[in-house]
């Protein structure tokens, strides 16, 4: 408890001493072409996917994040929340036939799904050249069918939706990257499905109100993180949606939150 404390406080007072971030579509941009030269070099390495995602994770290093609400230091496995995807997709959507990540990094999600779902059509959309490069290259070494294209989903063009309209959509923490045009995103996203999406997300509105949790507010104001998701969703007029929020989380001052929006 003492070190817990401790820890936190050091989080705390690292936090208010930040400058406030300004994101933006280039910003955004030139931190994942450079976030993504990692798993690009590591790729080659790995003679399995699940050595692949091995190296996408923490790779059996600790680190400070929430285990059940607990402040702890531990190994994260990333794999958790597309696992809690693929749970959603089973559970809501189990008729779905073809599925479209918005955000899809290295591709590494759709490429979990394809493995466990494998009549899903998977395809993935993502700002990044580099991401984009790196996932058809992990398709192509592990004999996946999975296609991807960049795309920035929210100013990008009609003809810029390469793909057909798929059943289902998924985002894992990318629209965290869109403070102020999410509600554009999800509309771009809803208007390109059948079915409906499932978001992992911190929805920084619905944390906890102890103090990690309000340290988790300024965390997402000083980030220029996702707000207002929830209003924004619930403005869609949408059939059904289901939210729960997640204590456990790879970032010790966030409590991520899982949607499903039905159509």
């Amino acid at each position: 408890m003492i070190r817990e404390s401790y820890n936190l406080a050091k989080i705390s007072y690292r936090l208010l001493r930040e400058s406030k971030l300004e994101r933006s579509t280039s910003k955004v941009k030139k931190e994942y072409d450079t976030a993504w030269n990692v798993p690009a070099k590591n790729l080659p390495k790995a003679a399995t996917l699940e050595e692949w995602f091995y190296t996408l994770s923490d790779r059996g290093i600790p680190s400070l994040h929430n285990v059940s609400g607990k402040l702890r230091n531990a190994v994260f496995d990333t794999g958790y929340y597309r696992g809690l995807v693929l749970e959603e997709i089973q559970k809501h959507f189990p008729q779905a036939r073809s599925v479209t990540e918005f955000g899809c990094g290295v591709g590494e999600n759709l490429l979990f799904l394809k493995s466990r779902l494998p009549h899903l059509e998977c395809y993935g959309y993502e700002l990044s050249p580099t991401g984009v490069d790196t996932a058809r290259k992990a398709a192509a070494k592990f004999g996946m069918a999975v296609q991807y294209s960049q795309l920035d989903y929210v100013h990008g063009a009609p003809a810029d939706y390469v793909f057909p309209v798929t059943d289902i959509a998924f985002t894992i923490l990318s629209l965290e990257q869109l403070p102020d045009e999410n509600l554009k995103a999800i509309q771009n996203i809803h208007s390109r499905v059948k079915m409906g999406s499932v978001h992992v997300e911190p929805v920084c509105e619905s944390y906890p109100f102890n103090f990690r949790g309000i340290m988790g507010r300024v965390y997402s104001s000083k980030r220029d993180y996702l707000r207002n998701f929830d209003r924004n969703a619930r403005s869609l007029g949408l059939k059904k949606i289901s939210n729960r929020l997640l204590l456990t989380a790879h970032n010790p001052l966030m409590f991520p939150s899982l949607y499903v929006l039905e159509k």
